[in-house]
């Protein structure tokens, strides 16, 4: 369920950003390479790295799921519509400041591009629990999620910031105090779904 919830939540993303897009009159807010490497790094970098999760510890604490409940349970279809308005608005609207400011197609792609996989980067720590903070819940216990978003990170500044990955991907070095903007924003995304697992411990507590 954690995996089906982060490759739903990533993939929806993508369409609704470049369908927003399209609907506009905007230009491209991704090239075709760099959306091909968000399906095959950025998130290959996390998939099977959050397979690995171990128990949360409370399993026995829950009631018993049953038999005849769906893999796309109510719980997860609610969280997949918030979670993806959240990192798509932070998305697309940075897109469209950055787009009506004049600034070059080339740099908006690639903050585009950075803020997007940021936000999945944020959203797997989401998906590692409904209910637990993700500062409750020791990233350590998963060394393979730990690596994956290490990795990921590495990989892609590499393409914004190593010429012959960023001529192939159609990159712009991005400025670092831009960068941090951008890593502040895409922030949204944890903390969004940190405010949703708060009331939703507290209205367990009231059940």
């Amino acid at each position: 369920k954690k995996l089906i919830l982060f490759l739903f939540v990533t993939s929806i993303d993508e369409i609704v950003i470049l369908f927003l897009a399209l609907i506009l009159d905007y230009p491209p807010p991704l090239a075709a390479v760099q959306i091909l490497w968000i399906n095959l790094v950025t998130e290959g970098t996390l998939t099977i790295n959050l397979i690995m999760e171990p128990p949360e510890g409370d399993e026995m604490k829950r009631s018993p799921t049953p038999v005849t409940q769906p893999l796309l349970d109510r719980a997860l279809l609610l969280r997949i519509p918030l979670m993806v308005l959240i990192s798509v608005t932070l998305t697309f609207g940075w897109f469209v400041y950055r787009t009506t400011m004049g600034i070059s197609p080339n740099l908006v792609q690639s903050e585009t591009f950075t803020l997007l996989a940021i936000c999945q980067w944020f959203n797997v720590l989401n998906c590692r629990s409904a209910s637990r903070s993700v500062f409750s819940s020791d990233l350590l216990k998963n060394p393979w999620l730990l690596g994956g978003l290490v990795l990921g990170n590495i990989l892609h500044l590499a393409v914004i910031y190593w010429p012959p990955l960023s001529q192939f991907f159609h990159t712009t070095p991005i400025h670092m105090a831009q960068f941090f903007i951008i890593i502040a924003i895409g922030s949204f995304v944890l903390w969004a779904e940190e405010l949703r697992k708060l009331l939703a411990r507290r209205k367990s507590l009231h059940q």
